[in-house]
C-alpha cells in the first residue's frame, strides 16, 4: 500500500506523549498523597499542628483524589487509579460530622449548630467552616436548605462517623 500518512503519525506520537504524561501525573499525584496519607497518620506531629493547617492537608489530599479521579475519566487512566481513595470522609471531615452528630443528639430540638459554634469548637475562620460544610456537601456526607438557619441534615450513615477526637465542649 502506500506510506504512512505523517499527519497520522503525528497524532499518534502526540497522544503517546499526553498518555505519558497523564501517567507520570497520577504517579505524581499518588506519591504525594501518600506522603501526606503518612504525616496525618503521625499522632505527634499532628498534635502540633493547627487545625486549620490539618484541614488544608485534608483539602488538598481530596483535591488530589479529584484530580486522579478525572485523569481516569478523561480517557487517559487505563487503570491509572487503582488504588482510589475510599467514599468516606476524611479524617477532618470525619471530625466535623462527629461534631455535627453529637449536637444535634445533645440539642432537644434536634437543631444543628451554628457556623459560630463550629468557629468556636475547632478552632477555625468562618470561610474555613464554610468551606468544610461546602465540601460535606458536595461529598454527600450533609444537606442543607439554603438561606435557612441551622439546616444542616446529615445524610451519611452514622456508622460512618468516627468518634470525637477530643471533649464535646459547647461554651
Amino acid at each position: 500500500m502506500g506510506q504512512p500518512d505523517p499527519v497520522d503519525a503525528r497524532l499518534e506520537a502526540k497522544e503517546c506523549r499526553l498518555r505519558e504524561a497523564n501517567a507520570l501525573a497520577a504517579n505524581l499525584l499518588r506519591q504525594t498523597i501518600g506522603r501526606l496519607l503518612v504525616t496525618v497518620q503521625d499522632e505527634p506531629i499532628m498534635q502540633e499542628t493547627p487545625l486549620e493547617v490539618r484541614a488544608d492537608i485534608d483539602f488538598a489530599i481530596e483535591d488530589m483524589h479529584a484530580a486522579l479521579r478525572f485523569l481516569e475519566s478523561a480517557g487517559h487512566g487505563d487503570g491509572l487509579l487503582a488504588a482510589q481513595p475510599s467514599d468516606g470522609p476524611t479524617r477532618q471531615q470525619g471530625q466535623f460530622l462527629a461534631f455535627i452528630r453529637e449536637y444535634m443528639m445533645r440539642n432537644e430540638a434536634g437543631v444543628a449548630p451554628t457556623h459560630a459554634i463550629l468557629q468556636q469548637f475547632f478552632n477555625l475562620t468562618a470561610p474555613s467552616v464554610n468551606s468544610m460544610l461546602i465540601r460535606l456537601e458536595k461529598r454527600g456526607f450533609i444537606r442543607r436548605v439554603p438561606g435557612k438557619a441551622r439546616a444542616i441534615e446529615l445524610t451519611i450513615s452514622t456508622d460512618r462517623i468516627p468518634q470525637l477526637d477530643r471533649p464535646f465542649k459547647v461554651r
